[in-house]
């Protein structure tokens, strides 16, 4: 492979107008390619939708282009990126001198192009694509820049209610406007709908923003102040925050694993999660009332009389417990029916 030379002007991609495909058939044939291509895209962990709101100018989409032919023609990297289904950046940069960061910032369109290019199944989406040696670059139109009202036409990779992913003959992934939900594979045209792309540094220091605000907060609900153990037949751990809300249960026995999936107690009150797990234990003959449940806590203790729902229950179903409450035993109020 080490002939192989890369030339990141080989091909471009031109403004030709494409050949209009429009009977049934063809159509039927586009979607069938649009599926598979899609469902191919996925598995190399590409989402559609960051290909259209993270767009590539006309010079990175040619380079791109230019990329994928080279992978085509070098088994060793068209091997790794197929098998491992990520592109080889390390190896690629070695190859074709380019380096890693913008590889990355190209990565997904190189890819995509890639997997268009190299599957014969694929041929009418390949069609779609207009894409010339440069050195006949003066017999055909130059692209140009975009402006605010062109219009883009391309065959249709997703459809919305009134709006559609197409891919366009210059290899742009766009989400255009439309007048109605358009079919899968159909050719389409429109303007182009507002993208996310364009506001991406600003919606990026908001999220900074939020992230900050939103881990401080997360680290502050996930770290555990206490561990619960309700004593059962099978043993149920909690680990609760210090606002009082379990934030993680767990048991070692498949009994108790099935108890925790059924009465969901993650988020909720300490006192609602246990009082939950003796009405499921109870129900399902999982405590023997012959003896004391033990209950122990480590970590930061309960406060007196902080479980009244737990305390009900197990006064109301002659339930005996002992709470082993950080070191220290304690016993529940004393428990005055509302009767």
């Amino acid at each position: 492979m080490d002939s192989l030379s890369f030339n990141k002007n080989k091909y471009i991609f031109t403004s030709m107008p494409n050949i209009s495909l429009v009977s049934n058939s063809v159509d039927d044939s586009r979607s069938k390619q649009v599926s598979l291509f899609l469902e191919e895209l996925s598995s190399y962990n590409i989402i559609l939708k960051d290909l259209v709101n993270y767009p590539l100018n006309e010079e990175k989409r040619n380079i791109s282009l230019n990329v994928s032919y080279y992978i085509m023609e070098n088994e060793e990297i068209s091997e790794k990126l197929e098998r491992k289904k990520e592109l080889p950046i390390k190896d690629l940069c070695k190859d074709i001198r380019i380096n890693r960061e913008r590889i990355e910032d190209m990565k997904d369109y190189i890819v995509a192009y890639y997997l268009i290019l190299r599957n014969p199944n694929y041929k009418i989406i390949q069609d779609t694509l207009k894409i010339k040696l440069k050195e006949d670059s003066d017999k055909v139109k130059s692209i140009g820049v975009a402006k605010k009202n062109t219009i883009y036409k391309g065959v249709v990779i997703k459809s919305f209610k009134k709006s559609a992913y197409i891919i366009t003959s210059i290899g742009e992934f766009v989400k255009i406007k439309t007048n109605r939900k358009v079919i899968i594979g159909q050719l389409a045209d429109g303007k182009e709908c507002t993208r996310l792309g364009k506001y991406k540094i600003h919606i990026a220091i908001g999220l900074m923003i939020l992230m900050m605000i939103g881990c401080a907060t997360v680290i502050d609900y996930r770290k555990t102040e206490s561990i619960v153990i309700v004593e059962t037949t099978s043993n149920i751990k909690m680990h609760v925050n210090k606002y009082g809300k379990v934030i993680y249960a767990y048991s070692p026995t498949e009994k108790g694993k099935i108890l925790i999936s059924s009465i969901s107690i993650e988020s909720e009150n300490i006192d609602e999660a246990i009082e939950e797990i003796f009405e499921y234990a109870f129900s399902n003959e999982m405590i023997d009332t012959s003896k004391k449940t033990l209950i122990t806590v480590s970590g930061k203790s309960l406060d007196y009389g902080a479980l009244p729902k737990t305390n009900k229950f197990i006064s109301e179903n002659k339930i005996p417990i002992v709470i082993n409450n950080s070191g220290n035993e304690q016993k529940m109020p004393e428990y005055i029916s509302e009767e």
